[in-house]
């Protein structure tokens, strides 16, 4: 029978502020690990709380000292994509708060349902970070320049 050795590694969170947060994860290999389901992403629900990565991510990992002096292992590098409900959208939120996403013809093609949604629950009154809708605005621009 094998067991399962999980630890605890920290993720990456936008909420507002910009914080880390330990999360279970299984080891694959020697600074890989699988993110495990947590009772953290339950705020998944919440589009203000955005995780850089999910459960069913596999990772690898940097040893970091915290602004307290704690150390942990951060993650770092997405080695392989889960299949976390609502994954593309939220990994297409978090970058855009962060200006991680090139704003060119292919990231407005890979991200088109992503954006769409994004206009709709605007439309619906939920708030979104500005910068998400500015990323979206340039987007669009794009869009129309290539028609």
């Amino acid at each position: 029978m094998t067991t399962l050795t999980t630890q605890a590694i920290y993720v990456h969170l936008i909420d507002g502020t910009d914080t880390w947060v330990p999360v279970k994860a299984r080891i694959v290999q020697d600074n890989q690990y699988e993110i495990l389901e947590n009772s953290e992403f339950i705020r998944d629900a919440d589009p203000n709380y955005l995780f850089e990565f999910y459960p069913g991510d596999t990772v690898e990992t940097v040893p970091h000292t915290f602004k307290d002096g704690k150390k942990g292992n951060i993650a770092k590098k997405l080695i392989r994509e889960g299949k976390w409900q609502n994954r593309k959208y939220n990994e297409f939120l978090y970058k855009a708060i962060l200006g991680l996403l090139n704003i060119d013809i292919h990231t407005a093609d890979k991200y088109r349902d992503e954006i769409e949604r994004v206009k709709k629950e605007n439309s619906a009154g939920q708030f979104f970070y500005p910068a998400v809708l500015n990323t979206i605005v340039k987007m669009d621009s794009l869009t129309r320049d290539k028609k």
